[in-house]
């Protein structure tokens, strides 16, 4: 199905429970949630320092359309993607601001990088003729970054090459060397070390640039964890992509700035079961009841981003209350202890993070039970999973990132 079908069906009077109550499981994204990290962010940095906001693999599962345009409009200068694909999604729908790829760029995808007006990230001479080659075949200048890697060992020019790279880039006429940027190896950890030394490095570079006359309107290294913790690696720019989801990307990241979660995912309960002692639950039978027992059928597996490592232990939320997995956690489905709730019925919505009543289950709580971090677990949340996008708690909009019918006309399958 091509792109443009894809497009989020926009909401008019229609409530929450209206449209959920045909979905086996779905994320809840709370826009305003979004608006209101942005603009905190934009506060705790200088005003002269701009935002890229970083909405790479679909803003970290969330839908990167939505999650851009509301960036946006709280006062974020740009945006900031992995890959040519993901910026092209942006372009094609209508959005204009710039936008950064900060990944490797294949030679041959070089006039689409410049037919849809994104900045690449150059690290080595054959991309940079190609992309001067195709700005000079469709009559453009064509602004580029360069990544310096100064410890990570990922994408970027090594430390030493930097200097003749960018003396290079001086040889292509339709390039302008926009920006030069670093990114963060351990600015999330308790210790400060290796960062203070990669921006000692950059700096470094910096100025062995400026020597030579080389100089650049954006330099940019701060992540969520360096824009967070580390003020003076604001510099020019900042690319904060969990924290705008309302996360900060460990324990040991100040809190500096009141973030505000903007993600839950939910289920529901499908059926309800008696349990005689002996009973056994789900594949391979590792949950054996030793009592009485009532459990609840939810719809929500590995496949939509509880993964199996939770069987037998894991907890959900049911009527503002924490239940705990029982059985293997299945591709579509699980199961979960309700004896303790006698009230339980059929089609009780089920949290597998975020509010409910007066209890919370964190995304970095739901992170850790899950041997991952905040940013693996929302990306592995699966494509079929509908998006519901909320402001002011209504819904405004719902997006599938299957590319299959629109969710909401889709029917629940148990």
């Amino acid at each position: 199905m091509a792109l443009e079908q894809r497009q989020p069906q926009l909401l008019h009077e229609v409530d929450r429970a209206t449209l959920v109550r045909r979905w086996p499981c779905w994320l809840e994204v709370d826009l305003d949630a979004v608006a209101a990290n942005v603009a905190a962010i934009g506060r705790w940095v200088s005003p002269r320092v701009r935002l890229l906001a970083v909405v790479k693999a679909q803003a970290y599962g969330l839908g990167a359309v939505e999650v851009a345009r509301a960036a946006l409009a709280a006062g974020a200068w740009g945006l900031a993607v992995a890959r040519v694909g993901e910026g092209v999604q942006l372009r094609q729908a209508g959005i204009g601001a710039p936008i950064l790829v900060l990944g490797w760029i294949a030679p041959e995808l070089a006039p689409v990088v410049v037919q849809h007006h994104l900045r690449p990230t150059v690290a080595n001479l054959p991309q940079a003729e190609a992309c001067a080659e195709a700005a000079r075949a469709q009559g453009r200048r064509l602004p580029v970054h360069v990544k310096v890697d100064t410890g990570l060992h990922r994408y970027g020019v090594a430390l030493h090459e930097a200097v003749p790279f960018l003396r290079a880039l001086g040889q292509f006429p339709t390039l302008d060397v926009e920006g030069l940027y670093t990114h963060f190896a351990c600015a999330d950890d308790a210790d400060p070390t290796v960062t203070r030394e990669q921006l000692q490095r950059f700096h470094a570079v910096r100025q062995a640039l400026a020597r030579e006359g080389l100089t650049f309107s954006l330099l940019h290294a701060a992540n969520s964890a360096g824009t967070l913790g580390f003020p003076d690696a604001h510099l020019d720019a900042v690319r904060p992509g969990l924290a705008i989801l309302g996360y900060r990307p460990s324990p040991h990241v100040p809190e500096a700035v009141p973030l505000r979660p903007a993600v839950s995912l939910r289920a529901r309960v499908v059926r309800l079961m008696d349990l005689a002692p002996g009973a056994t639950v789900g594949y391979g039978g590792s949950f054996r009841a030793e009592r009485p027992m009532r459990v609840a059928l939810v719809t929500l597996g590995y496949a939509d981003g509880l993964p199996r490592c939770l069987s037998n232990h894991g907890e959900l939320l049911v009527r503002g209350r924490r239940v705990r997995l029982v059985g293997r956690v299945s591709m579509d489905q699980c199961v979960v202890d309700v004896t303790s709730l006698p009230n339980v019925e059929v089609g009780d919505e089920v949290v597998a993070f975020g509010n409910q009543g007066d209890e919370t289950i964190s995304l970095d709580e739901f992170a850790a039970r899950s041997d991952t971090i905040s940013h693996e677990a929302l990306t592995r949340i699966g494509p079929r999973v509908p998006r519901l996008y909320l402001r002011r708690g209504a819904p405004v909009a719902v997006r599938s990132l299957s590319g299959d019918a629109d969710p909401d006309e889709e029917s629940p399958s148990l």
